[in-house]
């Protein structure tokens, strides 16, 4: 099941695989006469294979009820061969799909045995074979969907992690695309949300994301989905702030053709804005767009002329939401986002003295707060870039604040800076000098001329 118009899907692993999986006949007989099944499991998966359509189908299971379920899962376990387990699967997966209402059968079941329908599946999710663990996802999606009983508690628990990992995984996961999927249908019931979140889900879509840059619009698509439906709780929209989201989606944004793409991302920056219901979190997100230039990007997007009046619509709300933001953001908002989210970068505060002279001081407020992300920064950013500009503003802060040398040393930026004095990049090298300088003299406004 694939939700959003315009679909361009390859079929997936997943589907390929099944596909085989449907052409396997199975003999039961030589298992029975091993022993190695019952009697009454071996009648029932025996005259439901005889059974050529849906209504033949929905006799045998009207006829054996609960101990069809049992018959299933007492295959899939007592045969331990790979492709016998891949077919009962497969089987129950299809009886789901052909009517979805038979997931009350699972149910009955469970309620008879006093435990939750998805017990008699978790088991499944260890095996070491890729399909079998994917395809009782795709069990436990419908079950957890299509029924009553709502998954929660360790079932729960246990099933947003496993698409946590799975999503970490990337492109090493072969069944990323159905994994995707899966979630899809999830999270349109809020609780599957929540729970998401909870699980720094997030930051494994993002991660996704980036693993799958290169492999075609379709399956960023499917994972961005994913993201907007999450943005439609107010805590997983808040949760966003957290994580790159923002910046990845808008970075998309400003990259790709696409229109189905462009819709779902610009929908989610939408739901963001409008969910998060926290005035002082809703103006982050806008500062992160801000700093991200979606306004720049939303202008070149509309002399595109697009015919979707729902996109139109989510353009036109997300620019007068942020124009509305940013008449009353100041240049410690944007400073502040800048270094929180770790994406310093030359922007005019950094360079003006105005601006030093008046903020040096809020760097320490609640117990150095802002000093310790940017120490943080100097110390453990990848980005070239990142650590020049925070070298340059341990320098501003350093001269701006008559007490920063103190709180630097107590905290170890000063070490920071001296260790980047020997580091190969020129860059670096030469702001950090201008920095380590301004620990020692006070005629600021004649360091770094004879650099340039």
């Amino acid at each position: 099941m694939v939700y959003g118009d315009d679909q361009e899907l390859v079929r997936s692993h997943l589907q390929i695989e099944t596909a085989k999986v449907r052409q396997l006949k199975m003999n039961w007989l030589p298992f029975l006469k091993a022993r190695m099944i019952s009697h009454h499991d071996y009648d029932f998966i025996v005259t439901y294979e005889d059974a050529v359509n849906k209504h033949e189908r929905n006799v045998v299971l009207n006829v054996y009820k609960d101990k069809a379920v049992y018959a299933f899962i007492h295959l899939a376990s007592q045969v331990t061969k790979n492709e016998f387990v891949r077919y009962v699967l497969t089987v129950i997966d299809d009886l789901l799909i052909e009517d979805g209402t038979r997931v009350e059968i699972f149910e009955v079941a469970a309620n008879l045995s006093k435990r939750s329908p998805f017990f008699f599946f978790v088991n499944f999710l260890t095996r070491s074979d890729p399909y079998t663990v994917h395809i009782t996802c795709e069990i436990v999606t419908k079950l957890a969907t299509l029924g009553k009983t709502k998954m929660s508690g360790d079932d729960l628990e246990y099933f947003m992690g496993f698409f946590r990992e799975q999503m970490n995984r990337g492109l090493a996961n072969d069944y990323i695309s159905s994994t995707t999927r899966c979630m899809q249908t999830l999270f349109r019931c809020d609780s599957y949300r929540v729970a998401f979140a909870n699980h720094n889900g997030h930051d494994s879509l993002i991660h996704a994301l980036y693993s799958t840059r290169k492999c075609g619009f379709q399956i960023q698509y499917q994972i961005i989905f994913c993201m907007w439906l999450l943005t439609f709780n107010h805590y997983a929209a808040e949760q966003t702030l957290n994580s790159n989201v923002i910046q990845m989606i808008v970075t998309i944004l400003g990259t790709c053709s696409k229109e189905k793409v462009i819709r779902i991302i610009l929908a989610t920056l939408r739901n963001i804005l409008s969910k998060i219901e926290d005035k002082v979190h809703k103006k982050q997100a806008a500062l992160q767009m801000v700093q991200c230039k979606l306004i720049k990007k939303l202008e070149l997007i509309d002399t595109r002329k697009f015919d979707d009046i729902e996109l139109l619509e989510d353009i036109a709300f997300l620019r007068e939401n942020l124009q509305k933001i940013t008449v009353d953001l100041t240049s410690f908002d944007e400073y502040e986002s800048e270094l929180r989210h770790g994406c310093l970068h030359w922007s005019p505060v950094h360079k003006c003295e105005k601006f030093w002279e008046k903020n040096a001081s809020k760097l320490n407020e609640n117990r150095n707060e802002l000093l310790k992300i940017l120490i943080g920064l100097l110390e453990n950013s990848n980005d070239p870039l990142v650590v020049c500009v925070a070298a340059h503003d341990i320098g501003e802060y350093v001269r701006f604040n008559p007490r920063g040398k103190h709180f630097l040393e107590q905290l170890g930026g000063k070490e920071a800076l001296m260790r980047l004095l020997m580091v190969k990049d020129p860059n670096i090298r030469y702001h950090a000098l201008l920095s380590a300088q301004k620990f020692m003299v006070h005629n600021w406004k004649y360091l770094g001329l004879k650099y340039t």
